[in-house]
């Protein structure tokens, strides 16, 4: 009993300091609480203790398709940093990616029971909503967080970072909640998300909430649109009165200006409009195809990317492709097959709509697999899925023996 309630007090942990942004914004606010590194060290070290209490630890962790994705990725980057240029900025790509790995099985080990898998998600729905009041207030009170004008980041402190995780934590915890629940929890997230102005996020919004109402078809249609209009009522009867006053405030606060409207003006016409950043991003993404070109088989070894560019090409598969070659384009998708393998009925398809959701948002970030959040998701997922040939064998055992017992007596009846 004491083990299950430490696992719980771990898993909680585990999402509400990495699920909020809370480790780097407080290094870069120099609160003196140490690096992000420092808290997955420390979160690794407690978990530790955790792998005692199972007598088949070792040969059923091994079995996760999970860790042996991590165990296949740490060999990778091994391997290929052996064939790099072996500067500073490679060894720190190579300590940041196994650094990555080891948070991963950590919380692996945390997540490793339903009870735990339980308690994370719950807290999970926290970490969402705390997110999105941090962003629709720094909406309103720009550079709070933030370090870009206009647009709303937490604690995240990049705009971008706090979309991606607002929606990847959506999707785990949305089916944790009552049905009732449900419609309004993806409203408010996609607020939150909004106010990001990133539009990889929003994209990301939509795709995820389709994903949830078709295909997974977790949350009802009719919950989503009452509350869609509840909303509206609202809106018009407190704020339209007072329209002018916020709109005059907020201009004043500088929530409206060039890049903001450059998004908005996306929104609403994504192929017609290209900014600054588009345009940026783009011409990287050129740079770097043609870096890729000159050795398209093996790449140029571990951190090859950020030798070569000051300004990151932004997608994920081409970073890990200019480093590894052609092994680097199956990184993500091994990723996700790792993570939903074996997944059955409703966990199965909110994995395909998380996984659907990685691979769109891996085009426009470098730092989809290096980022904690998106760490301890992977974990919470594989965790979802598995059906416990390591999470709970002794349960299992139970289930079977129980059914055998079940058809033994239908037999004497």
């Amino acid at each position: 009993m004491l083990v299950a309630y430490y696992r719980n007090l771990l898993a909680i942990l585990a999402v509400t300091v990495f699920c909020t942004g809370w480790p780097n914004y407080q290094a870069e606010a120099s609160l003196g609480f140490g690096q992000p590194k420092h808290w997955m060290l420390g979160l690794s070290l407690l978990s530790l203790p955790l792998c005692l209490f199972k007598p088949r630890f070792k040969q059923d962790f091994l079995k996760v398709p999970l860790v042996v994705w991590c165990f296949g990725f740490a060999f990778v980057t091994m391997l290929w940093f052996l064939g790099s240029s072996q500067s500073e900025i490679a060894g720190r790509e190579l300590r940041g990616r196994l650094s990555d790995v080891m948070l991963m099985l950590s919380c692996l080990m945390i997540f490793a029971s339903p009870g735990a898998v339980r308690s994370a998600r719950w807290a999970l729905v926290f970490a969402v909503l705390f997110g999105v009041a941090l962003n629709i207030y720094e909406f309103f009170v720009p550079l709070t967080f933030s370090l870009v004008h206009g647009r709303s980041a937490g604690l995240y402190i990049n705009s971008n970072l706090s979309g991606e995780a607002l929606v990847l934590g959506m999707i785990l915890s949305v089916t944790v909640l009552p049905s009732f629940w449900r419609g309004p929890f993806l409203l408010v997230t996609g607020i939150g998300i909004f106010a990001t102005f990133s539009r990889a996020g929003i994209g990301a919004w939509f795709l995820a909430v389709g994903g949830l109402l078709f295909f997974t078809k977790v949350v009802r249609a009719k919950d989503l649109v009452w509350t869609f209009l509840l909303s509206l009522l609202v809106v018009g009867i407190v704020l339209l009165p007072k329209l002018d006053t916020i709109l005059k405030t907020m201009d004043q606060a500088g929530v409206i200006n060039k890049n903001t409207e450059e998004r908005l003006a996306w929104l609403t016409n994504p192929s017609g409009v290209s900014d600054d950043s588009s345009w940026s991003r783009v011409y990287v993404a050129q740079q770097a195809w043609r870096k890729f070109a000159d050795h398209p088989w093996i790449g140029g070894g571990t951190g090859t990317m950020y030798e070569s560019f000051d300004i990151s090409p932004h997608n994920q598969y081409l970073s890990y492709m200019l480093d590894y070659g052609v092994v680097g384009a199956t990184i993500v998708p091994l990723l996700i097959l790792a993570l939903i393998w074996g997944a059955r009925g409703e966990t199965r398809r909110v994995g395909l709509v998380f996984g659907a959701t990685i691979l769109w948002l891996s085009f426009f970030t470098h730092n989809m697999l290096s980022v904690e959040h998106s760490q301890v998701l992977f974990a919470l997922l594989a965790a979802m899925v598995s059906t416990e040939p390591f999470l709970a064998p002794a349960a299992t055992k139970a289930t079977a023996a129980g059914e055998a017992a079940h058809g033994k007596a239908l037999s004497g009846a």
